[in-house]
Formats: C-alpha cells, structure tokens, sequence
C-alpha cells in the first residue's frame, strides 16, 4: 500500500512540475551565442499567444523567459541518402534547421528536446540519416553557447507544414508555422 501511494505521489510531482514549467513569451530576435559563428543574422520573431498556446513562424526565433531561444529555419527540400531511415512511404521530403541559444544561467541538457512535425493532416515521418544530417544534440549547452542542427521528415504536402518544439517538459510547447 505504501509503494502505491508513494507512485501515486511521484505521479502528482511529476504532473505539477509538467504543468508549472516556465512560462513562454517572445523576443523580437533570438540571441547569439558565444560560439556563433561570423556571419550568423538573427530572423526577426514572428510570434502570438492564443488559447491554442504559442504560435511562431517558420524562419522565426522564440525565446522563454528565462532566456532559451529555439529558431526552426524555413522548410527547405531534403533528399535522403540511401541508407537513411523513416522514408517508408514517402517520396517527399523536408529539412528544418534548428538554433538553440542558451540565454539562461544554467546548463541547459538537450537530451529532452522534443520537436514533432505534421504535414498536411498526417503526422510527418521524421527521418535519420547520418550522413547528411549528423546526429540531434547530446552535450549540455553552457549559458551563453549555442547549437545548431537540422531534423528532416517524410511529408504528405511540404506546403501544409506545422512543427511543435519544446525544450524539454518544463518549457510551454511553441508551434511553428508558414
């Protein structure tokens, strides 16, 4: 009986922690981090609040209060190697470059990054291919420092594209779309 209501406990914990996680807003540009490289412009940010949460465009920067900034890159056409993984049934492919500058003050662990893509009204494949994409990020990202990747995904229709990101589970989910 105790280990159920101790489960029961950690359950609740873990529920509140989801649900109190750090409030999102936006800036007009997301920051550059110490390791950026000489010719990096930030987009401008294109953001709104609504019932459905926190909406951003494509090509645009959204940062949290307390200083994480994620920017998703415009879709771009990605075609896959040979050896690449996800392209069951699809024959259309996208490619999203993704910026995360750590504005915080503490280490930020991008193990919990989480980013699923819809395309059309079907849930988007995503697709590894490690030798054209790399691999996501695993190295705790030091306050100030930057890191940049891209994800690619099968699609239906590479007009129709709406990509939900959040940091890890304490941060607000922020949909991005054209």
């Amino acid at each position: 009986m105790m280990k159920k209501i101790a489960g029961l406990g950690l359950c609740l914990t873990a529920l509140a922690m989801t649900a109190c996680g750090v409030p999102a807003s936006h800036s007009d540009s997301a920051r550059t981090g110490v390791n950026a490289g000489s010719t990096n412009e930030s987009a401008q940010t294109s953001t709104s609040t609504s019932a459905r949460g926190v909406d951003a465009a494509f090509g645009s920067a959204y940062t949290w209060d307390d200083g994480l900034s994620v920017e998703v890159g415009a879709p771009e056409t990605f075609t896959p190697g040979a050896y690449a993984a996800g392209t069951e049934g699809y024959d259309q492919f996208v490619a999203l470059t993704v910026r995360i500058v750590n504005g915080t003050s503490e280490n930020w662990d991008p193990s919990m990054f989480y980013a699923t893509l819809q395309s059309g009204n079907q849930e988007a494949s995503r697709v590894f291919d490690s030798e054209q994409l790399g691999n996501t990020p695993s190295t705790s990202l030091l306050p100030g420092r930057e890191v940049e990747f891209t994800m690619a995904y099968g699609v239906n229709d590479p007009a129709d594209l709406v990509m939900e990101v959040a940091p890890d589970f304490s941060y607000q989910n922020v949909i991005f779309h054209s």
